[in-house]
């Protein structure tokens, strides 16, 4: 090719380079275009070319090269590339940059960081940081590049140092030589390589400020999430605050006269056992007995949230105290239509807090019976081990979907129209800081909904959860 031909393909190749750079804000991308037009064709005359980027410390590090390793892989890749019909554009595409990042040459060269405080005082390097000029070494001139760039410089007669000037600093560095094929570098080399050097501290200084933008941009996300967290704990507070004034209010008000208002129900159910009296007055008592009941769960609810109480810890035998819990929750279980399963051993013990544990089964019990259909079942079951207590509470319900069930155990978080959200939150307290347990909760849409909890046997002063042996 001639001069004038040389001269038009230059002028082909900055063409094709700066649509390719113009078209991308990623910095590998734009690093690739650079080093693959550096070293195309015949017009620039290097055969490799190397970019580093200088950190804020004065490093030259990060490393990407385009080019053959020795004289054998040179002649190689020369070959291919004449009998390759891959346009230039294609060259500039990400597979066959990740081709191109494997050979050998690339991998040296992104091995190499230098210290740029370690420089000498004539370094041609330093020259073209400091000075922001194109520094051309020629023959033995070139082995002034510190001894980590020898074994890059030897195969060449002629190697180029060049600055990129990024957002009006220099920060990064471009080495390009004429190994292989020795051809010498002329005005116009240096005329396109200047036109090169400037559209890609352009197109740096463009990718660099757009990926700051977008940093920026996800720490305001990742704030915003924050401030967003931040206002929904001060929202929380408030309402603990109000739950704890309310529930003193109830403790005053309420309490008494609901003790009142059960007592005097329970000695009505007394009065009508063993007796021929007209079963509705029965009936009707162990309505108000379960009602004054859910409301003094509600009331519980409330306190226990506002002022958290220890557990008082006792031997329960589990399936008595179940009994006694299903004989208080035995008119909804009558008239929801729903089937009852209990598979809980005799003899098996629970060391709880009685008031805390009939908490927790009723709460979650009166939850199963809310989401299940007449003829659906309800099934309880506990089983142990060496180092544990396990009941299950399972129903055939509607099942909770799954953007819920994250929730569910958030406090004042209900789907209920009537329920302040307190419920599964202080089972799970409860169970898990009250008792050192586990609670885990399985549920699928239209199938049902599992309830698992474990609590440990092995108490930190010795007492066990263990079968009654007597």
């Amino acid at each position: 090719m001639d001069s004038k031909g040389n001269v038009q393909y230059g002028i082909h190749l900055l063409d094709t380079i700066c649509r390719g750079l113009q078209a991308t804000l990623d910095v590998d991308k734009i690093v690739h275009i650079i080093l693959t037009g550096l070293t195309a064709g015949a017009s620039l005359g290097f055969s490799r070319a190397a970019l580093f980027f200088i950190s804020e410390s004065g490093l030259l590090h990060n490393g990407k090269g385009i080019g053959p390793f020795d004289n054998e892989e040179a002649k190689t890749i020369w070959a291919d590339l004449a009998n390759s019909s891959v346009s230039l554009e294609q060259m500039f595409e990400n597979s066959h940059r990740q081709t191109l990042e494997s050979q050998r040459f690339a991998v040296e060269i992104k091995s190499i960081t230098y210290e740029i405080a370690r420089l000498p005082h004539n370094s041609p390097l330093k020259k073209a940081i400091f000075n922001n000029e194109i520094v051309v070494l020629h023959e033995q001139e070139r082995f002034l590049v510190p001894e980590e760039f020898h074994w890059f410089v030897q195969h060449s007669t002629q190697v180029v140092v060049a600055p990129i000037n990024i957002s009006g600093k220099v920060s990064a560095i471009i080495f390009a030589d004429n190994a292989f094929h020795y051809k010498r570098m002329t005005q116009e080399t240096f005329y396109f390589l200047s036109i090169i050097l400037n559209q890609a501290g352009l197109a740096l200084s463009n990718a660099i400020a757009y990926g700051n933008i977008r940093h920026n941009l996800e720490q305001l996300r990742l704030l915003n999430e924050k401030l967003r967290a931040m206002q929904e704990d001060l929202l929380a507070c408030e309402r603990f605050a109000a739950a704890g004034r309310i529930s003193t209010y109830l403790a005053h008000e309420i309490r008494n006269p609901l003790a009142t208002i059960g007592g005097f129900a329970r000695q009505i159910l007394e009065i009508c056992k063993g007796k021929n009296i007209d079963v509705r007055i029965s009936r009707n008592a162990k309505i108000i007995v379960n009602e004054v009941r859910r409301l003094e769960l509600v009331l519980n609810n409330l306190l226990r949230f506002s002022f958290k109480q220890p557990a008082k810890k006792e031997p329960i035998h589990l399936k008595k105290f179940l009994e006694e819990l299903l004989e208080v929750l035995s008119i909804n279980i009558q008239d929801s239509g729903i089937n009852l399963s209990i598979e809980i051993p005799d003899q098996m013990n629970v060391f709880a807090d009685r008031v805390q544990l009939s908490e927790v089964f009723y709460n979650l019990i009166h939850n199963s019976l809310e989401s299940m259909k007449p003829g659906g079942l309800l099934t309880i079951k506990a089983s142990e081990s060496d180092s544990e207590v396990r009941i299950e509470i399972s129903d055939t319900g509607y099942g909770i979907p799954e953007d819920v069930l994250k929730q569910l155990f958030n406090p004042f978080f209900t789907t209920k129209s009537h329920g302040i959200g307190l419920g599964l939150h202080l089972v799970k307290t409860i169970v898990e800081e009250n008792h050192n347990g586990k609670i885990d909760l399985i549920s699928q849409v239209d199938v049902g909904t599992r309830v698992t909890i474990k609590i440990p046997k092995k108490e930190a002063h010795g007492k066990e959860n263990s079968p009654d042996r007597r």
